[in-house]
C-alpha cells in the first residue's frame, strides 16, 4: 500500500467563519443596546450557524480528518466517503463563481452505486473538493491528477 498524505483543512475558513459569527454577535449586542426592534433578535440564529460550522471544521482538523487517496480510491468528504478508482471517468480543475475546486466525475453507470454507499436520497453526477478547505490545494490537485493518470493507465 502506498504512503497516504492527508491534506488537512486550512485555518483560513475556520477563522473566517468564527470571526464572522463573533462579529455578527457583537453587532447584535450593539443593536440591542440601541433599542433596535425585535426583528433583529431573529438574526441572532445566523451567527451561531457560522460559529458552529467553524467549530465543526476545527474539530475535524484536530481529529486529523481531511482529503486523501489510497490504493482503493479518493476520499471526497470529511465523513470518509470515497469514490473508487474504477468508478472515476475524469478529474478536472474547475474555477467558477463559487471558487476554485477539483471536480471528480464518476462514470454514469456508477452514480447509483455511489448514492447507495453514501446513503443519499439523490445521486450526484460530480464531487467537488473546494480548494479553500485544503491547506495545499495546488499540490493536492497536481498529485491527484498524476495518481489518477497512473491508475487509469494500469486499468488499460
Amino acid at each position: 500500500m502506498e504512503q497516504v498524505r492527508i491534506y488537512r483543512i486550512s485555518l483560513l475558513p475556520i477563522l473566517g467563519f468564527i470571526c464572522f459569527g463573533l462579529l455578527w454577535c457583537l453587532l447584535f449586542i450593539l443593536a440591542l443596546k440601541e433599542g433596535i426592534s425585535f426583528a433583529y433578535m431573529i438574526s441572532l440564529i445566523f451567527p451561531f450557524t457560522f460559529i458552529g460550522y467553524g467549530i465543526y471544521l476545527w474539530r475535524k482538523r484536530k481529529e486529523g480528518k481531511g482529503f486523501y487517496w489510497d490504493d482503493e480510491g479518493i476520499v471526497i468528504d470529511l465523513k470518509g466517503n470515497r469514490v473508487y478508482w474504477k468508478e472515476i471517468e475524469s478529474i478536472k480543475y474547475s474555477k467558477g463563481r463559487s471558487g476554485t475546486s477539483t471536480v471528480i466525475y464518476p462514470h454514469y453507470t456508477n452514480h447509483e452505486k455511489i448514492r447507495i454507499r453514501r446513503n443519499k436520497w439523490m445521486p450526484t453526477t460530480a464531487y467537488s473538493i473546494a480548494w479553500i478547505l485544503i491547506e495545499s490545494p495546488n499540490e493536492f490537485h497536481e498529485n491527484l491528477i498524476q495518481t489518477w493518470e497512473e491508475k487509469s493507465n494500469l486499468k488499460k
